[in-house]
């Protein structure tokens, strides 16, 4: 398997000041989504002081969506969404086209991207 073990790092392998990142939410709605959206957007800006965090709406299909684009995401933006049930993203099941997906994190320019789901939505980004 290709994951790697969460948790701080003695380095960084990243510029901060460089970060163009995406965070989606796919598949099922689970209890605590929406306080994983609130603490990456929070990590990323205040302790790496990355420049840009964005979410994409509605799962993996909103990468190629022309019926919504990425809403920027900051701190301020997340500050209360922790106390709302679902996800503040929107979620989606299916429709994962691996040629779009990726096609549209180039078009985007995003240079991170975090997925937030289950064991579906994890295999989809193992591939």
């Amino acid at each position: 398997m290709g994951y790697v073990r969460a948790g701080a790092r003695e380095k960084i392998f990243f510029e901060p000041s460089s970060v163009r990142a995406a965070v989606v939410t796919c598949g099922g709605l689970c209890p605590g989504m929406n306080s994983v959206i609130r603490e990456i957007c929070c990590t990323l800006y205040r302790l790496y002081g990355a420049s840009e965090v964005w979410g994409v709406r509605y799962g993996y299909e909103g990468f190629y969506s022309t019926q919504s684009t990425p809403v920027r995401l900051t701190p301020d933006v997340t500050k209360n969404c922790h106390s709302l049930g679902g996800t503040v993203l929107g979620s989606s099941r299916g429709g994962f086209d691996l040629t779009r997906i990726v096609d549209g994190i180039v078009r985007h320019g995003f240079n991170q991207v975090y997925i937030i789901g289950g064991d579906g939505t994890h295999r989809g980004a193992q591939a």
